[in-house]
């Protein structure tokens, strides 16, 4: 997308305005430009083509959490700037990045093709990469499981490690399916938190996690996926590109990325199907998304990644066969979606099962579906009705959580709850509050058998 904004009058002291142009390096750049009262006098994504008076100007330009501004003169002649792409940070060693390290692009090039753990070509890649020197550096700070919460990186020895150079990295053969990424030890908020990964068959997932100024930062991961045995592609700098503007999107619920970097993304169902699956968030970003050439992209990526629980969640926008979906995708917004089917259509998030579980102990943590691991938090088996109550933040249960939502609306319309129930129907609640099926039916159950519905 760019933005040109239609030749203007003269200016206020009748000086002939004259061509202005700004040319981003990088298509998803989100550029404002102001004069020297601070009056916007253009905003778009990509190329700036308007007229404005001569004088002196300030362009500002946002791309995937940085900003970079420069102040230029204008003179009576036209005047063309190319703009650098603004120094921004990423988790992968992305070329062009204020984070790139070519020790981290090498460990990520050896260990995506070669294992940590046990033998074989990797199907899961995990790089930890310390951004800045200087910051605690702990390369044993993470922890894969299995979907059930069991450890299969082998414990610290399954991890390879340079603690001067700043990366640590695991690497192995996983069966096709759900896992859990998570901190060996809770946070520094004291919360046990796992964030989802999925595995499929024929293809290398690649996470990269940021180490910040108080450890790791799984919430900020990026993610890729490759073909098996063919490892990271350092070379496709635009995609790369265009996969942290969506991210950066995704963050802010915002459409922060051009045609001319999602159209690519929608086509790379053969070499990272992820990075479509990106895409198509990313056009749901837009206030009227093509729905029509969405469901084509869901369906053209269907061969590459069968199961995928994030494919799944998009598939629920169309007619057909709705999904059951066991394990949690690995974005929070393919969660929500699931969520919302599931409401309507209860079965969508298979009953009892790892997804169901994760549904109802969200935490809004990024782009990421992150939730709270209840059985690790301290004194969980004393929740169970012996001995004191667990330290640290209570977190409601969910159906709790669908009670009190019920009843505070009841108090603010001044209507008995039993019209509430009525007024609004269960996947209406499911929507508001976030929640599968089962604990909202749960709730409803039991404010009617209180005598409340």
């Amino acid at each position: 997308m760019s933005s040109s904004d239609k030749p203007r009058a003269a200016g206020a002291e009748g000086r002939p305005e004259v061509p202005f142009v700004v040319i981003p390096d990088t298509p998803s750049v989100l550029v404002t430009v102001t004069d020297e009262a601070m009056t916007e006098v253009a905003h778009g994504m990509g190329t700036i083509e308007t007229t404005v008076a001569p004088g002196i100007y300030r362009i500002e330009q946002r791309f995937a959490g940085a900003v970079a501004v420069q102040l230029v003169e204008v003179g009576t002649t036209a005047f063309t700037a190319r703009l650098p792409l603004p120094r921004i940070p990423a988790p992968a060693p992305v070329e062009r990045t204020v984070t790139t390290r070519a020790a981290h692009r090498d460990a990520t090039l050896r260990w995506s093709t070669e294992s940590t753990h046990r033998r074989g070509r990797p199907s899961l890649m995990v790089l930890l990469r310390n951004l800045r020197p200087g910051w605690r550096f702990d390369p044993r700070a993470l922890e894969i499981t299995d979907g059930s919460g069991t450890a299969v990186d082998g414990g610290e020895s399954g991890w390879r490690a340079d603690p001067p150079q700043g990366w640590a990295a695991w690497s192995g053969g996983l069966a096709p399916g759900g896992y859990r990424l998570r901190l060996r030890e809770p946070g520094g908020e004291g919360l046990p938190l796992a964030q989802a990964l999925w595995v499929s068959e024929g293809w290398t997932t690649l996470v990269f996690v940021g180490n910040g100024p108080h450890g790791p930062q799984p919430q900020h991961a990026t993610v890729e996926m490759v073909p098996l045995g063919t490892g990271w592609r350092p070379a496709d700098e635009a995609l790369n590109l265009a996969r942290e503007a969506a991210l950066s999107g995704l963050r802010q619920g915002i459409d922060l990325t051009s045609d001319r970097q999602l159209f690519p993304m929608l086509e790379s169902g053969h070499i990272d199907p992820f990075l479509g699956i990106l895409g198509a968030h990313a056009m749901l970003l837009d206030r009227a998304p093509d729905l029509r050439r969405l469901g084509e992209v869901v369906r053209r990526l269907a061969p590459h990644v069968p199961g995928h629980p994030d494919l799944a969640a998009l598939s629920t926008l169309f007619d057909g066969a709705a999904p059951r979906v066991s394990s949690p995708p690995m974005l929070a917004a393919s969660c929500q979606l699931l969520i919302r089917a599931d409401g309507a259509d209860p079965g969508v998030i298979k009953d009892g099962s790892t997804a169901e579980s994760v549904a109802e102990h969200l935490v809004g943590r990024g782009v990421w579906t992150t939730w709270l691991e209840e059985d690790r938090r301290p004194g969980a088996a004393a929740r169970g009705g012996l001995g004191t109550p667990a330290a640290g933040p209570v977190v409601a249960d969910p159906v709790g959580r669908v009670q009190a939502y019920v009843r505070e609306i009841a108090a603010l319309a001044h209507k008995p709850v039993e019209e509430v129930l009525r007024d609004v129907p269960r996947d209406e609640l499911c929507r508001r509050t976030g929640l599968p099926h089962r604990p909202v039916e749960r709730a409803i159950e039991r404010l009617r058998g209180s005598g409340e519905g």
